[in-house]
């Protein structure tokens, strides 16, 4: 009895070991991504990696962990490309979080900025910064 209580820490161990790993691989990923439809790609391509993995290596601990990665990056990656979407939009809605993504989304300026992000461009300027106004003292 005691190695079955050891196996079971050992599984929620690497369990939580696999959903930080994965929240930082989807974190990147979905700084990279700039469409929704390559979004839902990304989730569907994790999604199809982990049933592959688990259905195919008979071995427990590499299972548990495969859950976690996509447990993991399925969140990283929503955090990561910074908009709602999908069902994570009535979620957020519904338990009254992540304002910002909502907002992204309601606006439709989601995608302009994740372009800008991945080139490196400047976003548009919010207020001058030139002395030529008529509160510059010249």
């Amino acid at each position: 009895m005691p190695a079955g209580w050891s196996f079971a820490i050992i599984y929620v161990m690497v369990f939580g070991f696999a959903i930080y790993i994965g929240f930082l691989l989807g974190d990147g990923w979905g700084k990279r991504i700039v469409t929704a439809k390559a979004y839902w790609l990304c989730n569907l391509g994790m999604l199809v990696c982990s049933v592959l993995l688990v259905s195919l290596v008979p071995l427990p601990l590499v299972q548990v962990g495969a859950m976690g990665v996509l447990a993991g990056g399925i969140a990283g990656l929503k955090m990561g490309f910074g908009e709602s979407t999908g069902p994570w939009k009535w979620l957020d809605s519904f338990m009254n979080v992540n304002r910002h993504q909502r907002k992204v989304a309601e606006k439709g300026t989601g995608e302009a900025y994740r372009r800008r992000r991945k080139t490196g461009e400047a976003g548009p300027d919010l207020i001058s910064v030139d002395k030529k106004g008529p509160s510059s003292r010249s």
